[in-house]
């Protein structure tokens, strides 16, 4: 089912208009060569949904083409082109991508996807201050629809790093809880792993984003300016995506680092245990064989003089001779230094 479709544009004279909330029928009639429009949708059912409203937007492409992709998809048709970009979405400490497809025409942009995009719902609200920034000239029409599309991408590569930001809020999360007094239950191996696959998917999407928005530079597409001054923007997108991913991996690290801190921690404090237990072990060993041989000794009621003394101070000794012994085989706490330093170069 078709949700809701929304036009924007400019109008022959270069004025700025918007209607929200429209009939497909109706926004198909808003199409004229010589002005730029929008046509923003909204669909319960990418797959069943978009061949419907290409067909009444009179855009020749099978969306199953750009829809087969890994994440993001680049079809040319020559007077058609075809994108596909990801949208990284969380819910339930899980991430997962959706589909955005952008379908460009002259004068004509048609945006579809499903509820997950509002981001660019919400910038289609703003369209009229954006679409007034566009040059006016009729011969630029290929800029125009082209500083359209950077802007539309800009805004789905910034609203996915955002998800990164709510990756690390959980980062720290854990490492709270882990470091506080009170410990609850829980198991660490599925947050770490749920954590670890969150920002695979994360990567996934931003390398696929860029791998679009690379062809889309150097794709020579005839819906693509060739200004160099208009093409620029892309190289823009792509710097930003280079550092989202550079931030994503040095992620990644802190989060392994993480994991190899509280294996060495929970090593350490077994190991602490097997030292204090061997204390406890040689400090009641001693005494118990010396009690055993002086309840040898004939009459040695009588001696308890010297050998409650002897026993309380073979106690004190051999449980410090234990403990000296054991503490060099004690590992030494790997600590949160490490994993810090780590975290604020991430920040």
């Amino acid at each position: 089912m078709i949700k809701a479709v929304s036009v924007a544009g400019l109008q022959s004279e270069g004025t700025p208009f918007k209607k929200a909330s429209v009939q497909l029928d109706e926004a198909a009639k808003t199409i004229s060569i010589g002005t730029l429009t929008w046509i923003e949708c909204v669909v319960d059912n990418l797959l069943v949904e978009t061949p419907k409203i290409l067909e009444n937007l009179g855009i020749a492409m099978d969306p199953a083409i750009l829809l087969s992709g890994y994440m993001s998809s680049y079809e040319d048709k020559g007077e058609t082109l075809g994108l596909m970009i990801p949208f990284v979405v969380t819910s339930n400490n899980k991430t997962q991508t959706s589909p955005l497809l952008i379908f460009i025409k002259k004068d004509l942009i048609v945006t579809i996807h499903d509820d997950y995009g509002g981001k660019i719902t919400r910038l289609y609200n703003y369209s009229n201050t954006l679409l007034r920034k566009l040059p006016k000239e009729p011969d630029s029409w290929a800029n125009r629809q082209t500083l359209l599309v950077a802007r539309i991408i800009d805004e789905i590569s910034e609203t996915n790093f955002l998800i990164l930001r709510l990756i690390v809020d959980r980062t720290e999360q854990l490492e709270l809880d882990l470091a506080g007094s009170r410990q609850i239950e829980r198991d660490l191996s599925v947050e770490l792993s749920n954590m670890k696959t969150s920002l695979l998917t994360f990567l996934n999407a931003v390398w696929a984003t860029y791998d679009t928005v690379h062809n889309l530079k150097y794709g020579d597409a005839d819906m693509i300016s060739d200004d160099d001054q208009v093409l620029a923007k892309f190289e823009v997108i792509l710097s930003r995506l280079d550092r989202q991913i550079q931030m994503a991996e040095n992620l990644m690290q802190m989060i392994a680092t993480g994991i190899n801190v509280i294996q060495t921690q929970v090593s350490n404090k077994l190991t602490i245990l097997v030292v204090w237990f061997t204390v406890a072990g040689t400090a009641v060993l001693v005494p118990n064989t010396l009690a055993t041989v002086f309840s040898i000794f004939p009459d040695h009621q009588a001696n308890f003089s010297w050998m409650l003394p002897a026993i309380v101070i073979s106690t004190i000794a051999s449980a410090f001779a234990a403990y000296r012994y054991t503490k060099r085989w004690r590992m030494k706490s790997f600590g949160m230094r490490k994993f810090k330093r780590l975290k604020r170069k991430f920040i």
